[in-house]
């Protein structure tokens, strides 16, 4: 599905652009992510929001087919780097889809920012409620617990990316602590509730802001103060090219299911 398309001002100096891959959490769907993968399109990006089923299926079988993408992301002549952005248990997936596709190995220079929202890096409070014979329904909820030996704090750390972390104040999914993660370049915490955060206007700029600069916190420089939200610069060769120097690129950003 063709929602998000990325235009580009004279194709032939703006070949190679980065690419951000989107994903959401458990219990939702990739329409929770379109404000800001909306704002991601406009800024430059080529935005994919990747779908998977969050009540069915494990961590790692879901990272298996987001490796997938990714490992086609990484063929791609045209990708300069790629992002992520991530809700929630959207953010395990792709630490696992990172691992696997040995991306960090494989790929150093494509290897971008990782922005994730309220995402459960050492688990959930939701695991503490015994699943008891339902445990086999529910694998990601098992992965997701916090002990010590689950999926989730077993993970590897990563090393060639950015990470940015955002927290919901009002979380009862997730603890503010539970979401650092060693090796964070920043750490901001938004006042909304968990499922609210992705769509937060605050937690939206601040994940452009990130992507863009690696930084969640808006630096004031009265001398040089600009736009809030940062926007990559398209490249053109004169400054008062009209509209019809604007192109759909012939990757357009789509909506991927898993």
């Amino acid at each position: 599905m063709d929602r998000h398309t990325l235009k580009i001002a004279n194709r032939e100096n703006h070949v190679r652009h980065d690419m951000v891959i989107a994903t959401h959490g458990f219990l939702s769907n990739g329409q929770s992510l379109d404000p800001i993968a909306d704002l991601l399109t406009m800024a430059g990006y080529e935005c994919s929001v990747w779908e998977y089923p969050s009540l069915r299926g494990s961590i790692l079988s879901h990272a298996s087919r987001l490796t997938g993408l990714i490992q086609e992301a990484m063929a791609r002549p045209d990708i300069r780097r790629i992002h992520f952005v991530a809700h929630s248990m959207g953010g395990i997936i792709v630490r696992a889809a990172i691992a696997q596709s040995r991306m960090e190995t494989l790929a150093k220079n494509q290897c971008g920012r990782l922005l994730m929202l309220a995402p459960p890096n050492k688990g959930s409070w939701l695991t503490r409620f015994p699943l008891g014979p339902f445990a086999s329904q529910f694998p990601q909820l098992v992965e997701l617990s916090e002990k010590e030996d689950s999926l989730v704090n077993q993970l590897p750390r990563l090393h060639r990316f950015d990470v940015g972390v955002i927290a919901a104040q009002n979380d009862w999914i997730v603890s503010q602590t539970a979401t650092h993660l060693e090796g964070q370049m920043d750490h901001a915490v938004v006042p909304t509730s968990h499922q609210r955060l992705v769509q937060h206007p605050l937690a939206i700029e601040m994940t452009l802001r990130f992507l863009e600069r690696g930084q969640l916190h808006e630096r004031v420089d009265h001398e040089t103060a600009g736009p809030t939200i940062p926007f990559q610069p398209l490249p053109h060769s004169n400054a008062n090219a009209n509209a019809n120097t604007v192109t759909e690129h012939s990757a357009s950003n789509r909506r991927r299911a898993a």
